[in-house]
C-alpha cells in the first residue's frame, strides 16, 4: 500500500506489519482449501468491489480516492477491504483499476466458515481489518482535517512492564505482533498470550473494568486498537467477531478453571 498523505515513517513501519500479516492470511487460506474466486481485470471495472468480500491483489495496482482525492493505492501482496459510502457519510470512496490485475475474492462468509475450521485465521484477520480501517481513517483525516484518531498503535513494551492493570477501566483491545505476555489474576499467573492472539476485547465490549493485569514476558510489540473503533469493527462484522469472541469466551473458561484449581 502507498499513502499519498501519511506520515512516511510511521505509514511504512505499520504497512510492513500489514503485509507480513496479509500474505500469511493468504497463504493459509490457499492451503486450506477455501475458495477463492479470481476475477479478471473487466469484472473489477465492471461490479467493483463488493463489501460483503474480502479481495486479494495478487499483481497490479488499484487506487482509492475520497471526495475525488487520491489517497492511496493498494499494491501487489495487498488485501482490500472494501468500504461503504454510509461509513464515511462525507463523501464516498472509489476504488480505480486502471490497468491490468489479478485479484482473488472471498465472500465474508466463506471467511467465517474458514476461521471456524482454523481459529488462527481469526486473530490474523483482526489485525488486517484494524490496521486497515484505521489507516483510511488517518488519511481521510489528513485530507479533511479532522482531528482523526492516529494510526493504530503498536505499543511496545520491554520484559516486566506491565501491559494493563487489573481494575482500570478498559479502553483498548490487544493482539501481539511479537513476543509473549502473561496474565495475572490477584497476584497469580494464569496464562500465557502468544504472537496473533488477542487479548482486552470482553472488558471493552462490555464496558467493564479489567480483570487481570497483563505484563510482557519477553520483549513485545503490540497492535492497538481503541474501544471506539472496536465496536465499529463488531458493527460492521458481527458474525466473523461472534466466532473471535467465542474463541476468547474458551479461553477464559480455561483461565479461570486454572485459577480455581491454584486457590
Amino acid at each position: 500500500m502507498i499513502s499519498v498523505n501519511e506520515q512516511k515513517t510511521v505509514f511504512s513501519s505499520i504497512n510492513r506489519e500489514l503485509y507480513l500479516k496479509s500474505s500469511t492470511f493468504f497463504d493459509k487460506l490457499k492451503q486450506q482449501g477455501s475458495l477463492l474466486l479470481e476475477l479478471s481485470t473487466s469484472d473489477i471495472q465492471t461490479k467493483g468491489f463488493d463489501p460483503k468480500n474480502i479481495y486479494f491483489l495478487k499483481d497490479g495496482n488499484v487506487t482509492v480516492e475520497y471526495d475525488s482525492k487520491e489517497i492511496f493505492i493498494y499494491e501487489s501482496g495487498d488485501i482490500i477491504l472494501p468500504y461503504t459510502a454510509e461509513e464515511y457519510q462525507e463523501a464516498s470512496i472509489y476504488y480505480s483499476v486502471m490497468s491490468d490485475v489479478q485479484i482473488f475474492s472471498l465472500s465474508l462468509e466463506a471467511l467465517f466458515a474458514a476461521m471456524t475450521k482454523d481459529t488462527s485465521l481469526m486473530a490474523l484477520w483482526f489485525t488486517i481489518s484494524s490496521i486497515s480501517q484505521l489507516q483510511l481513517n488517518q488519511m481521510i483525516g489528513v485530507l479533511t482535517q479532522k482531528e482523526e484518531r492516529a494510526n493504530p498503535g503498536f505499543g511496545r513494551y520491554k520484559a516486566g512492564m506491565e501491559i494493563i492493570k487489573e481494575g482500570d477501566d478498559a479502553d483498548y483491545v490487544y493482539s501481539v505482533s511479537e513476543g509473549i505476555a502473561v496474565a495475572i489474576h490477584n497476584g497469580v499467573e494464569v496464562g500465557e498470550i502468544h504472537q496473533d492472539e488477542i487479548f482486552g476485547a470482553i472488558a471493552v465490549l462490555t464496558d467493564q473494568k479489567r480483570t487481570a493485569s497483563v505484563v510482557a514476558k519477553t520483549n513485545c510489540t503490540l497492535l492497538m486498537v481503541h474501544k471506539d473503533e472496536f465496536s465499529k469493527m463488531v458493527h460492521s462484522h458481527p458474525k466473523l467477531f461472534l466466532n473471535i469472541l467465542s474463541s476468547l469466551a474458551e479461553k477464559i473458561t480455561s483461565l479461570n478453571k486454572k485459577v480455581s484449581t491454584q486457590n
